[in-house]
């Protein structure tokens, strides 16, 4: 073989190894996200927010744009839509690792030792129903929870304090269901005094008002 056909033969090679380049990084993509799905498949219980956080990332990555996940769309909607409320204290909104939790304050909502709406309540949650239902293409569940402090009650409608904080939450499903959402969707539960986010009492046993008002409120966690 001459020294031309010799050059010619190690060129043809050479260009036939480096044409073949692009499978190794191809091979290493693939691998990449085999071992990223069978992740996510080996949690037994994904957080939500950070999932979505997680898929936020990955589609900013790949169009290079700004992208909002269903979840914090809700959130935003929410804090615009209750900015009023939220700088008068009524109101909580946070994005946490179960979804959205919003804490009202039960004077907000009722009088004390009633389960009717106020006119103020059924304007906040005609504003979270507006959030929500606004996020069309994502079926988020709405769990409402009643709470109260430690003070009993005893009356011919509310026995305890567990008819009364079921009897809250329920009122503000059904008026969910009244203004469009699906009742598959809702979940309405009573703690009375069993969750207090404050204690009710000091070390003395005696009343803690600021913290038994504190403890007076409803929650709406949405996921």
């Amino acid at each position: 073989m001459s020294l031309s056909q010799q050059k010619n033969r190690y060129r043809a090679t050479e260009s036939e190894e480096g044409g073949e380049e692009w499978l190794t990084t191809y091979g290493d993509t693939i691998t990449l996200l085999m071992s990223f799905f069978l992740l996510l498949i080996s949690v037994s219980k994904v957080d939500p927010v950070l999932f979505e956080m997680m898929k936020k990332g990955l589609r900013q990555e790949i169009t290079n744009e700004d992208v909002k996940t269903p979840l914090a769309e809700i959130k935003h909607d929410l804090d615009s839509l209750l900015t009023q409320e939220r700088n008068d204290k009524k109101v909580a909104v946070i994005l946490g690792p179960k979804g959205i939790v919003m804490e009202f304050a039960s004077e907000a909502f009722y009088q004390p030792g009633n389960a009717e709406m106020s006119k103020m309540a059924t304007g906040i949650i005609d504003k979270v129903t507006q959030a929500i239902q606004n996020i069309d293409y994502c079926r988020f569940s709405v769990d409402i929870e009643g709470h109260t402090d430690n003070v009993p009650i005893n009356t011919l409608r509310f026995p305890s304090n567990w008819e009364l904080s079921v009897s809250r939450a329920t009122n503000i499903v059904k008026y969910m269901i009244e203004k469009g959402l699906e009742s598959d969707r809702l979940k309405a539960a009573g703690y009375a005094d069993t969750k207090p986010a404050a204690p009710n009492l000091d070390e003395k046993g005696k009343p803690i008002p600021q913290n038994q008002a504190k403890n007076r409120r409803i929650v709406i966690n949405i996921h």
